[in-house]
């Protein structure tokens, strides 16, 4: 405050005296009541893989014996740094988030203290770029050398995307590139998990590890435990409800657009067992630990010829109504085609689309080709669908309200332009002139 008071005042005193233009040297022209309150709204600033990566780098080049301790801590009743424990500021900062038992004791005294995320990261990034700002000499060239110390050099409102983070090098914490997750005891066969290919399509190592960056095995175990929140191994990969699981995080990505299409009509789990849906189990319990083929993208050349394409035929008729309306012209094959470039698109969509027939359930969401009369022949929408409502099956929608709900919820998942109204898909007959009565002789006499 003094510092301010006589640089700021002092100077403007002096330019004043001279019969010079100068600021103000009344307390109420600099301290406004209107900004008593007031307070800088800037967005907020995300530490990402970049970010870490020039840190690291930069750290480096001065020589500095051990870098990592410059930022990272663990609290063990005092604040010190610990190989392979360079955890996320979040895990004990993050003060709106629930933790479990692990970080117990360092959140209490965060919270006692009021160290949120945003504190804590201006005491240690200003500070320590202040420090190398004022402990090293300028650079001739203009070089910048310590990190900005004002506030929107850091608070830009620009995020990068995963896309753009692609090429940038994840920190190395010893983490093995395909791990193999087996449990012990455990009575499916194990999973080979594609770490690094996770890693380069994650914005934050927090999108799974959740609390730490050790092994979901430590906390979460077969039969569960309290370190884990008593949540066992089998919820911890496969709760549906929650992103850091496996099932979680595949379910948010179909809700994008391009997946939202199909997937908004297949349930993730079965209600009947209130579970998820056992049919992808083999697909990743493999029990191989060198790991599954990267698969292929699906040829539309061999879909043809696999799928007969007199079969898959180019165009098909729906005339659910033709009573009022011209057959429905649905184009079949060119949908087919869509789906099967948005899956060779996504990296996921291309392992789990292994087959086209997965592409095919989508539509014919309850069919299965194991169980066809004959191959490539999955029955029609009427064969389930009745025309009337169904009493006895109280979730299953007439056919026409099938058709309706299939077709146009895809159409509002995907975001397409049409169709928007009826016409668009119904075109409408021509009616027919109106059968006029007679009227009798006599008729006009009588009304007279």
């Amino acid at each position: 405050m003094h510092a301010y008071h006589d640089e700021c005042i002092g100077c403007h005193k002096e330019k004043r005296l001279e019969k010079k233009k100068a600021g103000p040297v009344v307390c109420a022209d600099c301290h406004l009541d209107k900004l008593r309150d007031a307070k800088p709204d800037h967005p907020a600033f995300e530490f990402d893989f970049k970010v870490h990566d020039t840190h690291d780098k930069k750290l480096k080049e001065k020589n500095i014996k051990e870098p990592c301790d410059l930022c990272h801590h663990i609290y063990n009743g005092e604040l010190v740094y610990e190989r392979g424990k360079e955890w996320s500021c979040y895990y004990c900062h993050d003060l709106t988030k629930k933790t479990g038992p692990v970080l117990a004791a360092a959140t209490r005294i965060t919270k006692k203290k009021d160290f949120t995320i945003r504190k804590v990261s201006h005491i240690r990034c200003l500070n320590c770029h202040l420090y190398f700002t004022l402990r090293e000499k300028p650079d001739p060239s203009g070089k910048k050398k310590a990190g900005p110390i004002v506030c929107n050099k850091c608070h830009t409102g620009k995020y990068l995307t995963v896309a753009e983070l692609e090429k940038v090098p994840r920190p190395d914490a010893g983490q093995p590139e395909k791990p193999f997750l087996n449990v012990k005891n455990a009575r499916l066969k194990g999973v080979m998990l594609d770490h690094k290919t996770h890693e380069m399509n994650s914005k934050t190592c927090r999108a799974c590890h959740h609390e730490t960056l050790t092994a979901c095995k430590e906390c979460h175990d077969l039969m569960g435990n309290s370190n884990g929140g008593w949540v066992n191994n089998t919820g911890a990969y496969h709760d549906i409800s929650s992103g850091k699981s496996c099932v979680g995080c595949h379910g948010t990505k179909q809700k994008e657009k391009d997946c939202a299409g199909c997937h908004h009509a297949i349930l993730p789990m079965n209600l009947e067992t209130n579970g998820p849906k056992k049919d992808t189990c083999a697909r990743c319990h493999t029990g191989k630990k060198e790991g599954i083929p990267t698969p292929k993208k699906l040829s539309l050349a061999e879909v043809a010829k696999e799928l007969e394409k007199e079969k898959v035929k180019k165009e098909l008729e729906i005339k659910v109504l033709e009573k009022e309306f011209k057959p429905v012209k649905l184009p079949h094959y060119k949908m087919l085609e869509k789906l099967v470039k948005i899956s060779n698109d996504s990296k996921m969509g291309t392992y789990f689309h292994a087959k086209i027939q997965t592409i095919c359930e989508g539509c014919h969401h309850q069919s299965r080709a194991e169980v066809e009369a004959k191959k490539n022949t999955p029955p029609l929408c009427r064969n389930c669908h009745s025309i009337t409502f169904d009493p006895v099956h109280m979730n299953r929608p007439r056919l026409l309200a099938a058709y309706h709900r299939q077709c146009i919820s895809c159409h509002e998942e995907m975001k397409l332009k049409k169709p928007k109204e009826c016409k668009e898909c119904h075109e409408e007959k021509t009616l027919r002139p109106k059968y006029v009565i007679p009227k009798p002789s006599g008729y006009d006499d009588l009304v007279k």
